[in-house]
């Protein structure tokens, strides 16, 4: 079996009560990717609506509610993070498959509008995801394969939404460089 171990190191810059948990609590927290696929993460309170997480892989991040919520706007919120990861799934397919598909792609940013139902639960209920792709000669049709793939074969955050009822769209935009 693989294994990966992380801890904390109070990579939480600017909150000294972040910090402080992540050495008392958290540092000596091991995680383990299975090669069977399981992956492993921890959150834990710190104060308020302060959460601190880790990944199995070791990375850490804060997420804090805002201060209606009793918490002071200080890492980003639950929801938030659910969204950051979708797109970063995403993100990542479309510019593998462009790299594998020869194409000079120079930059690949997705913008990310999320509408959430208006009573509890508050799930996502659409999520549109448009990717502003940039290189030099990128082909429309590697662009839409490639965006396609990640939407309908790749991208497990999108599928998993998906199969749970959200709907989701994807659009791309090509900006030419010289």
């Amino acid at each position: 079996m693989a294994k990966v171990e992380g801890h904390f190191l109070g990579a939480v810059v600017g909150c000294a009560v972040a910090q402080e948990a992540a050495r008392s609590v958290l540092n000596s927290l091991f995680f383990h990717i299975e090669e069977d696929g399981m992956m492993q993460a921890r959150v834990k309170w710190v104060e308020q609506a302060m959460f601190l997480a880790e990944s199995g892989s070791g990375h850490a991040v804060v997420m804090d509610g805002p201060e209606q919520s009793g918490g002071r706007n200080m890492g980003v919120r639950p929801m938030e993070m659910l969204l950051m990861g979708l797109g970063g799934c995403s993100t990542f397919d479309v510019v593998s498959i462009l790299k594998k598909s020869r194409q000079d792609v120079q930059d690949c940013e997705v913008r990310i509008d999320a509408k959430r139902a208006e009573v509890e639960p508050k799930v996502f209920t659409k999520i549109a995801l448009h990717f502003i792709v940039t290189g030099k000669a990128l082909k429309e049709t590697v662009v839409k394969r490639a965006v396609d793939l990640s939407a309908e074969k790749y991208c497990s955050a999108s599928i998993m939404l998906g199969r749970a009822g959200v709907e989701i769209t994807h659009s791309f935009e090509i900006v030419e460089t010289a």
